[in-house]
């Protein structure tokens, strides 16, 4: 479900904007996500591996859980696409897409988690992704818009990937 598409900076302004949306419980998590082109306008996805705590297998893009010690959700983005393809290639942020709340089946607690999601574009401008994390990630798939399976794609990462194709459309 999408909710807001004007950036908010960090945990402080995110819980002014979503005070009075009841369908949020409040022990939600954030995911910060970039949607990362590639020179050939092709979106990068990883494949999630049985490491991960939900949607094993499925595809997604690259980024992860917010933690606490995180300054503010930029920050947070960048240190996960560190942790998450390494120091070997270099992925510019640049404006934000959108957020939205999904739900997934955390695996290792067996319970749902709810998440809101902040989506970011990015451009990858130099270098190699490595596998960073083997566990988590099989590897990595490009695909232009409108190529992906969308059977393939976490449920997050379904309603965003919606998102950027009608947004970024003529980059097909």
């Amino acid at each position: 479900m999408k909710l807001f598409s004007k950036e908010v900076k960090d945990m402080k302004e995110l819980n002014k904007v979503i005070k009075n949306k009841k369908q949020i419980p409040k022990d939600y998590e954030v995911g910060v996500i970039v949607c990362a082109f590639d020179e050939e306008n092709k979106i990068i996805f990883q494949r999630r591996g049985l490491g991960c705590r939900d949607e094993q297998l499925k595809l997604e893009t690259i980024g992860g859980r917010v933690k606490k010690s995180d300054i503010d959700f930029r920050t947070a983005l960048q240190r996960e696409i560190t942790e998450e393809i390494g120091t070997d290639a270099h992925i510019e942020l640049q404006e934000f897409i959108v957020s939205t709340y999904a739900k997934t089946f955390d695996v290792r607690n067996n319970k749902e988690q709810d998440w809101i999601y902040l989506m970011y574009k990015g451009n990858l401008k130099s270098g190699e992704l490595k596998i960073a994390e083997p566990n988590k990630c099989l590897g990595y798939e490009r695909y232009k818009i409108g190529e992906v399976d969308k059977n393939e794609l976490s449920n997050g990462a379904r309603e965003l990937y919606d998102i950027v194709s009608e947004k970024y459309s003529y980059l097909k």
